[in-house]
């Protein structure tokens, strides 16, 4: 839910302002006469934005792929078992006749995505 303050509380309030914008690293909408003007910003959540939006596609794609690794695995040796499971997992699949033919899947992915 995002928060929201009227433009006065900038001016009356000051400190209780900066203090939930450091504490939440969210934006805080300022309102003048019930309508938004401003986004108040922590320092360090605005740094970090800029940060976000000046870097390049492939170093997005980096941190998001170390997100996602760090949520997921503890270490290089788990991820490695990880992939060896699915893997063999999907061994079994095909051994079963359970999987999908790659055709399928490339032309699902080309639907889905609008790639020619």
């Amino acid at each position: 839910m995002p928060l929201i303050r009227p433009c006065a509380d900038l001016r009356n309030n000051y400190n209780e302002i900066s203090k939930i914008c450091h504490e939440t690293k969210e934006p805080m909408y300022i309102t003048r006469n019930g309508v938004n003007d401003l986004v108040v910003l922590s320092d360090e959540t605005y740094e970090k934005l800029i940060e976000e939006f000046n870097e390049t596609e492939e170093e997005r794609i980096d941190r998001l792929i170390s997100k996602h690794f760090d949520k997921h695995y503890a270490n290089f040796e788990e991820f490695q078992k990880d992939i060896l499971n699915k893997i063999n997992e999907a061994i079994k699949e095909i051994e079963n006749g359970d999987g999908i033919p790659m055709e399928n899947v490339v032309a699902e992915m080309e639907e889905k995505y609008k790639l020619e």
